[in-house]
């Protein structure tokens, strides 16, 4: 086996298995479904070292020529991805090992689904990654809706609706695009577009293609679709945190690869940076009105990808790097926190955070790994959230950059005080939480990796994107007496502020976007980036100091 078969071997082996093992006995194909998953995540690791330590891998399918076939590739940045992705899949499949809603169908679902998300990180094909996006679209529709609980079929349709429309505005901008280069590969796309006269000529094509990567990376005022299809009622936890932790990071993947092709003619890093701060304080602070714990997560999870975003458009290599690192602690902290909340609302049969109480004492596994998670999240020191935020904050330029992110900052562990209620007190009445060692385990697992993503960032930061960045800074009393001010300050306004404005949170948290309205607000996107390029977006140099050539 060549190292270039290794790439369509891992995007097809998990659909492969889960297609020919269908018509074995349950428990058979539950045991195969995780011995697929452990030989993906095998073959990502030896991937990512592959790559790490001898460069780019390129394989062009079916033998055909540059042009014609579909390229697929792993590099510096798709091999992490597609390593996390892996690693991820396979730790939220062991966690639900004894859901009851884990059969044969939702299997072969969620194995699709995960072979599409590692085709997205490897296809270096517009057309193909098009292609991918739709079928993971309808596959997360499905997995949505699959207890057919009432309000999770309507929060699905939206999703998949409000997708459909996003994904048009890409099918176009791929029709303008190959008719100015007659290419759709990444790599020959990105040779042509530098050799053009006018950037004018490419505006239109990559305002649509990033109106619908804007969408999928749930940018404002984008995002409304990403609190119902995360956060759906019935939604399984491992649904929502696989969403949550691997599949919105495809369209902050795609934001840097997609900008990456353009660079030499457009260049929308103001505009996103911008775009980046605003989802993130709009994020925060739709989640702190939130009483359902997996909405509290869910808008915690806009408010995060607004931060990643700032961070691989602010100009600093040590900014970027920092949004990178925070993709992957994002996945973990709050991947774990929405395993861990799926868990708490099935044994509490509660999903308001006001009637959930002694997590810590009913459910110690569950608790711990939900206190990790919420120290990762909220960049507390010595938890892995911390080094990203400080590497992303290194790019601040100010006062004014500071300030940002101390709102940032501010507004999640706000967030985070209110829901650390659920942990803590007694249970309001007897609660049955049947042990399952698989749940303890994996959620104990995450937690110690959000830690050690904290004490060892430095060399984590090295061993998966290649920069040696000191970690010192943020790790001094300084930092840690920040943290214990925030936190101070988060406390201070959650007793005396939010416990004391329920009416104009409640009025928030029903005044819900209709799907006119959310039309509405992707195409007045579209018009203000394709204004923005226009008059600004042809001057300058591009953030994306990371060589992310396909």
């Amino acid at each position: 086996m060549t190292f270039s078969s290794i790439l369509y071997l891992i995007i097809l082996l998990p659909v492969t298995c889960a297609a020919v093992a269908y018509f074995l006995p349950q428990k058979r194909y539950h045991q195969c479904m995780i011995l697929a998953n452990l030989l993906v995540t095998a073959l990502s690791i030896w991937l990512f070292y592959v790559v790490r330590g001898g460069g780019a891998i390129e394989h062009l399918m079916a033998g055909w020529p540059e042009g014609i076939a579909i390229r697929l590739v792993a590099d510096r940045l798709s091999a992490p991805l597609v390593m996390l992705g892996a690693i991820f899949c396979t730790g939220t499949l062991l966690f639900s090992t004894r859901a009851h809603y884990l059969d044969k169908t939702f299997l072969f679902l969620f194995m699709s689904l995960e072979a599409s998300l590692l085709g997205i990180f490897l296809s270096a094909d517009l057309f193909n990654i098009y292609v991918l996006i739709e079928l993971s679209m309808l596959i997360i529709a499905i997995l949505i809706m699959y207890k057919q609980d009432k309000q999770s079929v309507y929060d699905a349709m939206l999703y998949l609706m409000m997708n459909f429309i996003a994904m048009a505005f890409m099918l176009l901008g791929l029709g303008f695009i190959y008719r100015i280069t007659g290419l759709l590969d990444l790599h020959m796309m990105q040779e042509r577009i530098a050799t053009l006269e006018s950037p004018q000529s490419v505006i239109l094509p990559y305002a649509m293609i990033m109106t619908a990567i804007a969408l999928k990376a749930a940018m404002f005022p984008l995002f409304s679709w990403l609190p119902r299809a995360h956060g759906a009622p019935s939604a399984p936890a491992i649904v929502s945190a696989v969403l949550s932790g691997v599949q919105v990071k495809t369209g902050v993947y795609l934001l840097i690869r997609v900008s990456h092709v353009f660079a030499s003619q457009l260049d929308a890093t103001t505009f996103f940076l911008t775009l980046g701060f605003i989802t993130s304080v709009v994020g925060f602070l739709l989640a702190i009105c939130q009483k359902d714990i997996k909405l509290i997560l869910a808008y915690h999870t806009v408010s995060q990808m607004g931060l990643i975003v700032m961070g691989i458009n602010l100009g600093s290599e040590t900014a970027f790097y920092g949004g990178l690192y925070h993709i992957i602690n994002h996945a973990l902290f709050k991947g774990l926190l929405f395993l861990t909340a799926g868990t708490i609302i099935e044994t509490y049969h509660r999903r308001s955070y006001a009637e959930i109480r002694g997590v810590m004492r009913t459910m110690p596994a569950i608790g711990i790994g939900t206190l990790a998670g919420m120290l990762g999240i909220t960049g507390a020191p010595f938890f892995n959230g911390s080094i990203s935020k400080y590497f992303i904050s290194d790019g601040l330029q100010g006062d004014w950059g500071g300030l940002a992110m101390f709102a940032i900052n501010l507004g999640t562990t706000l967030s985070f005080v209110k829901y650390s209620a659920i942990l803590f007190g007694k249970p309001t009445r007897k609660i049955d939480c049947p042990r399952d060692p698989w749940v303890a385990a994996v959620s104990l697992g995450f937690g110690f990796a959000c830690l050690c993503g904290g004490l060892f960032g430095g060399f984590a930061v090295y061993a998966l994107f290649g920069p040696n960045l000191p970690i010192a800074g943020a790790l001094t009393l300084q930092k840690i007496l920040g943290f214990a001010l925030t936190l101070g300050i988060a406390l201070l306004a959650y007793f005396y502020v939010v416990n004391r404005i329920g009416t104009v949170l409640t009025n928030v948290r029903t005044n819900r976007f209709t799907f006119n309205q959310l039309t509405v607000m992707l195409t007045l996107f579209f018009v203000i980036l394709l204004s923005f390029l226009w008059l600004y977006g042809t001057a300058g140099e591009p953030a994306i100091l990371m060589d992310v050539t396909p």
